[in-house]
C-alpha cells in the first residue's frame, strides 16, 4: 500500500475524518471513553490512519472534537498531518494494521464492564440477543498484559492475541474493537459494553444462564438491523443527522 492519497484519496479522506470524530463523540456519550481512549480509521489504498490526536493543553474531551481536529499518521506513528501529536498508544492501531489487511477501524476504549469482565476471567457469554450478534457472538480474545502499547513491540504482540477476531481484552486496561469500518468498530465497542453488564450481573447471582445456542445466533444474524441502523440511532442521540 502507497503513504500517498490516490485519485479521490481526498475525499475519502474527508469523509473518513468525520466519521472518525463522529465515532469518538458517540463513545464519549454512551459513556464508554473520558479523556482517554481513541478511534482511528485506514485509508483505503493507503497506508494512512485517521486517528485521534493525544490527550493535550488543546486536546480535551473528545465529545467536543471534530473532523479538522483529527490527525493522519502512518504504520508507523510518524505524524503525517494535523498540529497535535499522536496519543501515545497509536501502535494499537497501525500493528493491527499491519497484521490485517480486512481490518479499517480499530476503536481502543478502557469500558468499565468490559474491562472487569476479562480481569476476573469471566465469559462473555451470548446471554443477550442483539448485543450477543453485533459484539461478535460474544467471540472476544485477551491480551494478557496491562502495560501501554507505546512501542511496536507490544502492539504486535497485542495484534497476535486480537488474531482473526474483532474484540479483544487487553488485561486489566481496556478493549480493542476491529472491523472493516469506522461504524461497526463503533457499534460492536457498545454491544460488548451490554453484554459485558449482563455477564457481570449474571456473575453476581450465582446462577446459570440460559445461553444463546451457535444456531440460534446465526437466525438473530439474518434478522438483527444492520450495522448502519444503529450507527444513525447513536448519531441521532448526539444531535445530529446520520
Amino acid at each position: 500500500m502507497s503513504g500517498q492519497s490516490g485519485p479521490g484519496g481526498e475525499a475519502a479522506e474527508a469523509e473518513l475524518r468525520e466519521l472518525v470524530a463522529t465515532s469518538g463523540r458517540i463513545l464519549y456519550q454512551q459513556g464508554l471513553t473520558d479523556y482517554l481512549g481513541h478511534c482511528s480509521a485506514r485509508v483505503p489504498g493507503t497506508e494512512r490512519v485517521v486517528i485521534k490526536p493525544k490527550h493535550s493543553k488543546t486536546v480535551r474531551s473528545p465529545g467536543e472534537l471534530g473532523a479538522a481536529d483529527m490527525i493522519v499518521i502512518d504504520l508507523d506513528g510518524n505524524l503525517l498531518e494535523g498540529s497535535d501529536a499522536p496519543p501515545a498508544e497509536c501502535f494499537i492501531h497501525t500493528e493491527i494494521y499491519r497484521a490485517r489487511p480486512d481490518v479499517r477501524a480499530v476503536v481502543h476504549t478502557h469500558q468499565r464492564a468490559a474491562t472487569l469482565l476479562g480481569v476476573v476471567g469471566g465469559q462473555l457469554l451470548p446471554v443477550l440477543h442483539v448485543p450477543a450478534v453485533l459484539a461478535d457472538g460474544g467471540t472476544m480474545t485477551t491480551w494478557p498484559c496491562p502495560l501501554l502499547v507505546t512501542d511496536r513491540e507490544l502492539g504486535k504482540d497485542m495484534a497476535a492475541s486480537l488474531g482473526t477476531a474483532g474484540l479483544c481484552h487487553l488485561q486489566g486496561h481496556g478493549i480493542v474493537s476491529a472491523a472493516d469500518s469506522i461504524r461497526r468498530a463503533t457499534v460492536m465497542a457498545i454491544a460488548l459494553e451490554q453484554l459485558a453488564e449482563a455477564n457481570l450481573t449474571i456473575l453476581q447471582t450465582g446462577l446459570k444462564p440460559r445461553v444463546i445456542t451457535a444456531g440460534e445466533l446465526d437466525e438473530l444474524r439474518a434478522t438483527v438491523a444492520a450495522i448502519d441502523g444503529r450507527w444513525a440511532y447513536y448519531v441521532q442521540l448526539l444531535g445530529g443527522a446520520a
